[in-house]
């Protein structure tokens, strides 16, 4: 199955490579294990001079990132992440629906919001 949607965040790291992968550690474990089920892969990728991290999320559905977000924002996991890095940019690859821009313009988000990116091609293989 491919997804809807992938989310690409870009963080700006506090601290450096440790804490945020500590911090992104706990809050993955957390999500697979109590996370929106939409999700389909939840992936975090550090710099190597520890000053910037990548996320990669692929969610089944636009629906899937509003859940995802509705459930983990209030968890610890989620605060120690936003301790030890800013959000600095996300990018939505595939539909932005007007649930999501809500949600976005309620949350007080500031990070850069890119959109405006439809599938092309592609395919998926699985290991």
């Amino acid at each position: 199955m491919l997804p809807e949607l992938t989310v690409l965040n870009l963080y700006m790291l506090r601290n450096g490579a440790g804490p945020f992968t500590t911090a992104i550690t706990a809050l993955a474990k957390r999500v697979e294990a109590e996370g929106e089920r939409g999700i389909l892969s939840y992936r975090f990728f550090v710099a190597e001079d520890g000053t910037t991290a990548r996320a990669v999320i692929d969610y089944a559905t636009p629906a899937a990132w509003i859940g995802h977000h509705d459930i983990a924002m209030g968890w610890p996991e989620m605060r120690a992440l936003h301790g030890v890095a800013e959000l600095a940019e996300v990018t939505f690859l595939g539909k932005v629906t007007p649930e999501i821009m809500e949600w976005i313009n309620g949350s007080g988000l500031t990070a850069n919001v890119r959109g405006g990116f439809a599938p092309a091609a592609g395919f998926s293989r699985n290991r």
